[in-house]
């Protein structure tokens, strides 16, 4: 993830190809709507854009199911270092 987006303001190097992670949770809330983009775009890109060059992490198993809801709780979670 680092190498595309900001994580935490504690990193001094991060990619800035996608959009900054940084207090995602805290800035979105964890509706249903957020939470299902989310899930979404992680598990394929593409079906948001298909010009992305965001890999389809969950569709090309490139995560573990749980995996991938370990980083959505890593982005989510308000005790998270993403929402510090």
């Amino acid at each position: 993830c680092y190498n595309c987006h900001q994580i935490t303001k504690k990193e001094l190097s991060y990619g800035n190809i996608g959009p900054s992670l940084y207090q995602y949770g805290k800035l979105r809330g964890a509706g249903p709507d957020v939470v299902k983009y989310t899930w979404g775009k992680l598990y394929n890109a593409k079906a948001y854009n298909a010009c992305t060059i965001m890999p389809r992490i969950g569709h090309k198993q490139i995560l573990s199911e749980q995996q991938l809801k370990d980083l959505m709780a890593y982005l989510f979670d308000p005790a998270s270092p993403v929402n510090q």
